[in-house]
């Protein structure tokens, strides 16, 4: 098991805590692609690291793009209420149009420890 972490923002942090949110979507790189079940991440709020939640993450989806990732309701439904036009807009962003663009997507699921 490895340990990871990651910056969010408050809101993301206050969805977490709620167990409103489940799965973190970001850009596929090295860290995330190293990401397994069973691996943890603390979640850090930027701006306030003091405030930080750790998960254990239960499973990890990968889409080639944002419309593949639109497409897949089952994961995506229990995440966010976002329109596909909010998820695009919020990606660019968060990472920037180009990134986004030449990124794969991944999902992390997870759970509160």
């Amino acid at each position: 098991m490895n340990r990871f972490e990651y910056k969010i923002y408050n809101d993301v942090y206050n969805e977490i805590v709620s167990r409103r949110k489940t799965i973190e979507f970001r850009l596929l790189n090295d860290k995330s692609e190293m990401i397994k079940p069973k691996d943890e991440i603390l979640f850090k709020v930027i701006d306030n690291e003091e405030k930080n939640i750790l998960v254990e993450v239960i499973n990890k989806y990968i889409y080639n793009n944002l419309e593949e990732l639109w497409n897949s309701k089952d994961v995506l439904g229990n995440t966010t209420n976002y329109s596909k036009e909010e998820l695009i807009s919020t990606f660019y962003n968060i990472f920037g149009k180009e990134k986004v663009n030449n990124s794969k997507i991944v999902g992390i699921e997870f759970k509160l420890k």
